[in-house]
């Protein structure tokens, strides 16, 4: 993991037409990390990502992705700038699996778009077994695949998943754990994920608390872990600090007012 920083989001606020939903957001995402952003329903991780990709404006603050300022691009030109978006919703599903591929694809020249499909089968021969069947017809775990699978086909350097765990059973969120991981160093890839289960704080190296649109614990994994009273709080971990130790200063999660 590299020093440099991939992803800036700085006092970044925003919301839904009158509606202030992220209240002075601060992330930092290193070259080559795995960052996590963990929260309860409703904290405000799905509009952060949102405005991350370009599907909302930045009210205030400033979105930078490798040193330069993104505000004001349009999600295609953060597409072109090399950042992925991997949602189940973003699966077409009267198309085929192969199709849907190539839509990932649009914009590559044809023979880096043939090349990208090749790699994919390798990579997800579950896929390439259906690749004539239309998207539609696959399982909830298949099309979490396709939703990954196609957002690769242009080898982003930053990868921005939305609750890659949602309607998957504890052994196929097992498996998608393991595929990112695989899918990070095959890929040599920046992740962003946001997520409620636990679980894939085995593949971060840092981890962002969101809790009422306002920025809570930011900091490394091992950090996030020594503070299990945090932990405890949100997700059920096991809390073994003593009655004396308190909360971290940094670590205390706001609430919007």
């Amino acid at each position: 993991m590299s020093d440099e920083l991939c992803l800036r989001v700085h006092d970044v606020s925003s919301g839904y037409g009158r509606l202030k939903v992220l209240w002075g957001i601060d992330l930092d995402v290193p070259v080559g990390s795995a960052v996590v952003l963990l929260g309860p329903n409703g904290a405000g991780k799905t509009t952060l990502l949102r405005t991350i990709i370009g599907l909302l404006p930045v009210w205030d603050g400033e979105v930078r992705f490798f040193g330069q300022p993104i505000n004001r691009l349009g999600p295609d030109k953060r597409v072109a700038a090399s950042i992925a978006y991997a949602s189940e919703t973003g699966v077409f599903g009267p198309l085929s699996v192969a199709d849907n591929l190539r839509v990932g694809a649009y914009g590559l020249p044809r023979r880096q778009a043939r090349a990208a499909l090749a790699r994919t089968w390798e990579e997800f021969p579950m896929l390439a077994q259906r690749r004539h069947s239309h998207a539609a017809s696959l399982s909830g775990g298949q099309r979490k695949q396709l939703a990954l699978a196609k957002a690769l086909m242009r080898r982003p350097r930053l990868l921005v998943m939305d609750e890659p765990s949602s309607g998957l059973s504890p052994k196929l969120v097992d498996a998608m754990v393991s595929t990112l991981t695989s899918v990070r160093q095959t890929h040599n890839v920046t992740l962003l994920l946001a997520e409620q289960n636990a679980k894939f704080l085995d593949l971060a190296d840092r981890v962002c608390i969101i809790n009422g649109g306002r920025t809570g614990f930011h900091g490394p994994l091992a950090e996030f872990r020594a503070h299990t009273d945090i932990a405890a709080q949100f997700f059920g971990l096991p809390d073994d600090t003593s009655e004396e130790s308190g909360p971290p200063e940094a670590g205390e999660a706001e609430t919007a007012p």
